[in-house]
């Protein structure tokens, strides 16, 4: 298996990683219900491979706040513990699916410290 390095490999770990989300009734409705992401998922996945070419290859590009994004929607609709859990189990899982090497453990690694992060942050 080898390790995530081209913007092709992150849009098909979130297309995997969205399957998951999607069907995953614990979670879908801040992607179906709360925000209208199902709607325009190509769209979304061109922006979600932007930010992850920046943060794993250091490639630029990305202008929006992700965590602004985040809170916004956490507002809407509050984020908990398991929602938080949920989502890096499926991110986590579809990594390991799919990628092996310094790349993949880079992202999981970064995923846990923003989920952290927005826990803190968003329970102020």
């Amino acid at each position: 298996m080898e390790d995530i390095q081209t913007r092709e490999n992150i849009i098909l770990i979130m297309r995997k990683f969205y399957d998951k989300l999607l069907t995953d009734n614990s979670i879908n409705h801040f992607f179906t219900k709360t925000t209208d992401v199902s709607n325009h998922l190509e769209e979304h996945f061109e922006t979600l491979a932007t930010f992850w070419e920046q943060a794993l290859f250091l490639k630029g590009g990305y202008k929006n706040n992700m965590f602004q994004k985040h809170l916004d929607v956490h507002q809407k609709s509050p984020f908990n513990q398991e929602h938080y859990q949920t989502w890096l189990q499926h991110l986590h899982t579809t990594i390991d699916e799919n990628f092996k090497g310094e790349n993949a453990e880079q992202m999981k690694t970064m995923t846990q410290s923003m989920a952290t992060i927005m826990q803190i942050k968003f329970s102020q």
